[in-house]
């Protein structure tokens, strides 16, 4: 008998461990949280007045905003992308919105492409909504994503990046984007295999994964000269073909300004004309 009461007693005493453990993560990740919003409290307004500014002025459009919202560890998934949105500038226009200050100055410090800055929904959609965004995208699966439905003239696409990051897709959010772009085949019907109920073959356009990265001319200079400003290898370096993510781009851009014009010349025979962003 006093055995099984000390057996009792160290299983119950191992059982209190782990749950001490977790408690002792979660109140460490709270704080960073807590010193994390401190300091955006405390020195957005270095970043936040100049961001709408430039964000109100007419003559300031964007086809694709990267939405890089919340107050991430890292910022790897985002810096990977640079490479192949510096690319995409060179045939659309392309900014980036940061919900974080350390991650809008770190960002700023890598790339010449316009920043924003967006803490909380309505600031985000405020810009989302005077840059007259066409694509929305996002490299993450930030809870915070898709907040800016207020502005509802965007498409939401998903650039899902090669690698064993690929499990960070699974969350019911992949319904919500209009299209997710996967880098081959295996990675579609994976995320076919796992999502109940979910339409891969609509949703999912595979860009093409290459074993042997090409480069066009002068790419090498451009390409190298940012990939050395980052700390992380590109998907352009993990054999992401940029040529046939920026085609797939422009083509759903140019999907999205068909639905718009032939939505609003639809209304207009009804004697409705809508306002930027869609209102009535």
């Amino acid at each position: 008998m006093p055995q099984l009461q000390r057996e009792s007693a160290l299983t119950a005493g191992s059982a209190r461990r782990p749950r001490l453990a977790e408690l002792l993560l979660r109140l460490v990740e709270y704080g960073r949280r807590y010193r994390r919003l401190r300091l955006n409290l405390r020195h957005q307004h270095r970043v936040l007045p100049q961001s709408r500014e430039r964000a109100a002025d007419p003559g300031t459009t964007t086809d694709f905003l990267i939405n890089y919202p919340g107050s991430p560890s890292s910022l790897d998934d985002l810096m990977e992308w640079i490479p192949v949105l510096h690319r995409l500038n060179e045939s659309a226009t392309v900014s980036i919105l940061l919900g974080d200050v350390s991650a809008y100055q770190a960002v700023h410090g890598v790339t010449d492409l316009p920043c924003y800055f967006g803490r909380i929904a309505g600031e985000a959609e405020y810009v989302a909504q005077q840059l007259q965004t066409k694509v929305m995208l996002y490299v993450n699966q930030s809870r915070l994503n898709l907040r800016e439905a207020g502005f509802h003239d965007m498409l939401h696409v998903y650039l899902g990046a090669p690698g064993d990051g690929r499990n960070l897709w699974l969350s019911n959010r992949m319904r919500l984007y209009d299209y997710v772009l996967a880098p081959e085949e295996d990675s579609k019907a994976w995320l076919a295999s796992r999502l109940i109920a979910f339409d891969a073959d609509r949703h999912v356009r595979v860009v093409g994964h290459r074993d042997e990265p090409t480069q066009r001319p002068g790419d090498g200079t451009m390409i190298n000269r940012i990939e050395s400003r980052l700390s992380v290898p590109s998907v352009v370096e993990r054999g992401v073909d940029p040529d046939a993510v920026i085609t797939e781009l422009l083509q759903i851009r140019d999907e999205r300004d068909r639905l718009v014009a032939e939505r609003d010349a639809a209304l207009a025979d009804q004697g409705i004309v809508l306002r930027k962003g869609g209102q009535a």
